[in-house]
């Protein structure tokens, strides 16, 4: 409990929208069908069963044909983060959304790697930026940009896919983070599937269908990726739960996952639509602009008003209301 009226900064899941009882039971099944394999140390890339389910699954709702082989599985993104780091080398410059999700740059300063901000227009980041900073890999968020709200078009994302083609050290991490959250329209195809250099790295975590505290995440690795992760970094053990993997590729298999988040996306919808609502009625009317929503995790609010961004964030919180302005997720540079 945060102890706030409403927190709109946590990623926390709430306990009633987790499947507690499906969930229950494949971890059972695990446990009763699956002792020899539980006591047995998975690969680098973790359990097969589970990067076979993510592959169908990828193929089935985000039209991405990739093999088992090329999914690696970790506890968390960040894991996911260092290994990219060690594959790519500490010579190359990252480069990162500004505004963006504030997280990233912190952890590849933790690395001590060059890091680069590249600020954003209307359609996503700058390609001329990228050239003029010298940038190496590029990550990002084509499907929905945070916490802008922006959804990268396809002239967009070909010039980035342009951009990475012209250099043999380049390339893209594509952070898919809530693509199965999209409440609007068809879903978008991702980068990776596009992508005709083998440039691209697709990366997406179960942290924000299932729950923050479900540590698995995955990468998609372009095959020349793939064989230098099986050349130089097959010694790591894999940081993921076993348990947690077979009963994670149980509820893929199964069909329960993809229940899920059907009623994960009703109730985000009603969610939304009611904060909406009570925006739309509220004192700040007609300061108020309500942009996003498409995805169901965040909203864009604008405010006309001569208050500064932490005025308003300590007006909000003398009520009880934790936010955040879109001014912490920029960098000074």
């Amino acid at each position: 409990d945060s102890g706030y009226l409403a927190d709109f900064s946590s990623n926390q899941t709430q306990s009633e929208l987790f499947p507690f009882t499906i969930w229950t039971k494949m971890v059972r099944e695990v446990l009763n069908e699956n002792q020899m394999q539980l006591m047995t140390n998975p690969p680098c890339g973790g359990i097969f069963f589970l990067r076979k389910a993510i592959a169908t699954y990828l193929k089935e709702f985000r039209g991405m044909t990739v093999l088992p082989e090329q999914i690696i599985v970790g506890a968390g993104t960040e894991y996911l983060y260092g290994l990219l780091i060690q594959l790519f080398g500490k010579d190359k410059v990252y480069a990162v959304e500004n505004p963006g999700y504030r997280k990233i740059p912190q952890i590849y300063k933790s690395w001590q790697v060059p890091c680069q901000y590249i600020d954003m227009d209307n359609d996503g980041v700058k390609v001329s930026e990228l050239e003029e900073k010298k940038a190496d890999i590029l990550h990002i968020s084509p499907s929905h940009h945070y916490p802008t709200g922006i959804v990268m078009p396809i002239s967009r994302r070909y010039e980035l896919l342009g951009w990475a083609s012209r250099g043999e050290n380049r390339y893209i991490i594509e952070d898919d983070y809530d693509s199965e959250l999209r409440l609007s329209g068809q879903p978008i195809p991702t980068l990776q599937s596009i992508d005709v250099s083998d440039k691209v790295i697709y990366m997406n975590t179960f942290t924000k269908t299932l729950s923050s505290t479900v540590r698995i995440s995955y990468m998609v690795l372009p095959e020349k990726l793939m064989r230098r992760y099986i050349d130089t970094a097959n010694f790591y053990c894999n940081t993921a739960s076993t348990c947690e993997q077979y009963a994670l590729a149980r509820f893929i298999e199964n069909g329960y996952f993809e229940r899920h988040l059907s009623r994960l996306k009703k109730f985000y919808h009603a969610e939304g639509e009611r904060l909406k609502r009570i925006l739309k009625q509220s004192v700040l009317l007609p300061a108020v602009s309500v942009d996003g929503g498409e995805s169901g995790t965040h909203l864009l609010v604008k405010v006309d008003t001569s208050m500064t961004d932490t005025e308003i964030e300590e007006a909000a919180e003398n009520m009880g209301i934790h936010i955040s302005c879109l001014s912490r997720f920029c960098s000074e540079k």
